[in-house]
């Protein structure tokens, strides 16, 4: 009876480790992909104009798309969310949003330099992957937001897709 009781108790904490875990799960992909975004921000910002020096660029815009993809895979393995938990994820959404804001400046201030060296429709192809991407995420994780806060989350997650299309606008006007 004890062994039973005891199996129940741990059956259950088990599944409110796995319901909590999603929440947290999705906060640290976005976390992540924050940070690969910073990165990938940083090194545009060095970047001195030259062709060399795309490759940094090139190959951690890579790793940004990376973890986007990775986060999409998270919020779809998730369980939907409780509302404790959609907050925590605004939170993240709020942060990435400033950071992707920053970056998109950033690649858009280096829009001349990649325009001379005719790899601004690299640059856009990318952007617009990249965007692609970052639409299947926030839908993904919309969708595993309580319904009563999926209107919030959507607003919350419309200044990234506007740093995007800014973006895009930019280099969609290149030679």
């Amino acid at each position: 009876m004890l062994v039973a009781n005891l199996l129940r108790v741990a059956s259950g904490l088990a599944y409110a480790t796995l319901v909590i875990g999603d929440g947290a799960a999705i906060v640290d992909a976005l976390n992540n992909v924050d940070s690969e975004t910073k990165e990938l921000q940083a090194r545009v910002q060095n970047w001195s104009g030259d062709l060399f020096g795309t490759f940094p660029i090139i190959t951690q815009s890579e790793h940004v798309l990376s973890s986007i993809n990775d986060a999409t895979d998270t919020a779809e393995d998730s369980d939907p969310l409780t509302a404790k938990e959609a907050l925590g994820i605004a939170t993240a959404v709020k942060t990435l949003a400033t950071t992707v804001n920053g970056t998109m400046t950033a690649i858009i201030n280096a829009h001349d330099d990649f325009e001379h060296l005719h790899i601004a429709s690299i640059v856009l192809s990318n952007l617009e992957t990249q965007k692609r991407a970052s639409n299947e995420m926030s839908n993904v994780i919309i969708d595993k937001v309580p319904t009563a806060l999926q209107a919030i989350a959507k607003n919350l997650a419309a200044p990234v897709d506007a740093s995007f299309d800014q973006a895009i606008d930019v280099f969609s006007s290149s030679d």
